[in-house]
């Protein structure tokens, strides 16, 4: 079982990761089933009780889970030379927000709690210019619940800002190419792993050895190519707990204890 955290549409999620889900099962000789999370804070749970084998992490869901349950990452899409991500600050083009100043009062479209571009960037990126509390500056502080939903919300005029993370941004402007001109990015965070594959740290290893195998040879079987095509990537690559340098200082800097964290 893979839980996938509700990063798009789930129509969309499923399309760019059932080609895979199928690769594995015939390579691994298993069925491999994917599950799909209604939220960020239920993969967490879900390995804590051990109702999932593996799942796609993104980076702070990620390091909450690594803390709680001892999750192991494995690998990560590289995605035409990018395997990592950031956060954005983004706006309407004619919403005439240039700057912080112009941003207080306005409405923030948030994604989770547990997310690093949908939340701990945006805290982190406000606090470095004195706005500690969202909740006093902004008029509204709304959770989307996924980044492509943080997006819409300021197209809908739901929002006036937003803090999605750019590999979705850019996955909705290619689906949408009248929307580039509407959008307008004004920040970027430091780069952090793209969603990576963990397993349950009591994975048999041998199965553990043989899924990190399979993943990392995508590239070198013809029959993967569907698999890597759905999902925009040319191959995984490798990837360790030190990997997320730039997440962990961005923890340390906002002072969050991930053993306590209320990822709800």
């Amino acid at each position: 079982k893979i839980g996938l955290v509700p990063e798009q549409d789930i129509r969309k999620m499923a399309s760019r990761y059932e080609p895979l889900a199928e690769y594995l099962g015939r390579k691994l000789g298993l069925k491999v089933t994917l599950i799909f999370l209604d939220s960020y804070s239920e993969v967490c749970d879900k390995f804590i009780y051990k109702q999932l084998d593996a799942a796609f992490f993104g980076s702070f869901s990620y390091a909450l889970t690594h803390a709680k349950a001892g999750i192991e990452p494995l690998a990560r899409p590289d995605y035409q030379g990018t395997s990592t991500y950031r956060g954005l600050i983004v706006v309407k083009e004619d919403s005439n927000i240039k700057n912080i100043k112009d941003m207080k009062g306005k409405r923030l479209a948030l994604v989770h709690r547990a997310t690093y571009a949908g939340f701990l960037y945006p805290v982190l990126f406000f606090k470095e210019y004195g706005i500690s509390d969202l909740e006093r500056y902004f008029s509204k502080v709304m959770y989307a619940g996924s980044h492509d939903r943080a997006i819409f919300a300021i197209l809908n005029d739901e929002a006036d800002v937003a803090a999605p993370k750019d590999l979705v941004y850019q996955r909705v402007i290619k689906e949408n190419p009248d929307l580039e001109r509407k959008l307008v990015v004004l920040s970027a965070s430091l780069p952090v792993p793209s969603n990576t594959l963990c397993v349950r740290k009591d994975l048999e290893p041998s199965l553990k050895k043989r899924l990190k195998d399979v993943l990392l040879n995508l590239n070198n079987d013809e029959k993967a190519k569907s698999a890597l095509e759905s999902l925009g990537a040319v191959r995984f690559i490798e990837t360790k707990d030190e990997d997320y340098y730039h997440l962990y200082e961005t923890i340390k800097a906002l002072r969050v204890d991930l053993n306590t964290y209320p990822y709800y």
